[in-house]
């Protein structure tokens, strides 16, 4: 073992020292012989050693430089893509802003993202990225630009869950634009959009406008629901349903409005 840390110690010495020793080797060399014979020489070291050490470091300084310079660039670029970016979904929501195709009743409302889903299948609820902090509060109105969306079920500081009308525990009062036809926006288990509880001989037909009802305590009279794609008469003969195409598809939703002073 000794002998191991002694012959280990003393490798360590010689590299340590190796570049003293060569320098004073060659200019022991140097100094021996006539003055044509030390030009010689030394004409010899500067082509074979002292101008290719010369070039190396100035090269592994160059490198070094393009290499600072190419991370500096790299920084650059990831900070331009990132400001794209910002600007990119900046004007989107500026664009789904103006997209709002119907009178709000002047009702102010919150921007937001929907960033999540909780649930499974057609019971699954929006998460969005706004919260208490912002001014949400549980119970409001949610919109699109098309319709509605459904309402604010559960809030913390930074995100919002949202109970969407395609939810079968989402029900709001609705009713026919052309007729005030008075019925039940609900959704079943398969994803069904439809207007129930209409009574029997009730004026309403196919392509019809559906929209809130003056009965909905959530949405203002005349938010967007849907158009009627076909009526159904229930199995009590009492009531017929109207199955509906909703303007605003849940599943595709980027941005939604949450409308203050709702709850």
């Amino acid at each position: 073992m000794q002998g191991a840390r002694f012959g280990g110690n003393s490798t360590m010495l010689i590299k340590k020292y190796l570049l003293h020793i060569s320098l004073i080797v060659l200019a022991l060399i140097m100094l021996i012989g006539s003055t044509e014979s030390r030009t010689a020489k030394a004409s010899f070291f500067g082509r074979t050693i002292f101008f290719p050490l010369v070039y190396s470091l100035k090269a592994i300084e160059n490198n070094q430089a393009l290499r600072q310079e190419n991370f500096s660039l790299r920084s650059q670029l990831t900070e331009s893509t990132l400001q794209k970016l910002q600007l990119q979904n900046e004007l989107k929501e500026y664009r789904d802003v103006q997209a709002i195709s119907f009178d709000t009743a002047g009702r102010d409302f919150i921007l937001s993202e929907v960033i999540g889903y909780t649930g499974q299948f057609q019971e699954r609820n929006l998460i969005v990225n706004k919260g208490s902090i912002h001014g949400i509060k549980p119970g409001s109105a949610v919109i699109s630009g098309a319709g509605i969306v459904g309402k604010v079920i559960s809030i913390s500081d930074t995100y919002s869950i949202i109970l969407p009308y395609s939810n079968p525990r989402f029900q709001v009062p609705v009713m026919a634009q052309r007729t005030g036809v008075q019925g039940i926006l609900q959704s079943d288990i398969a994803g069904v959009i439809s207007m129930n509880i209409i009574k029997l001989g009730s004026e309403l037909a196919a392509g019809d406008t559906i929209v809130t009802s003056n009965l909905s305590r959530l949405y203002p009279k005349g938010f967007p629901v849907g158009s009627v794609k076909r009526l159904r008469e229930s199995t009590d003969n009492l009531f017929i349903s109207a199955e509906l195409s909703p303007f605003t598809l849940v599943e595709n939703l980027e941005h939604v409005f949450i409308l203050k002073g709702t709850n």
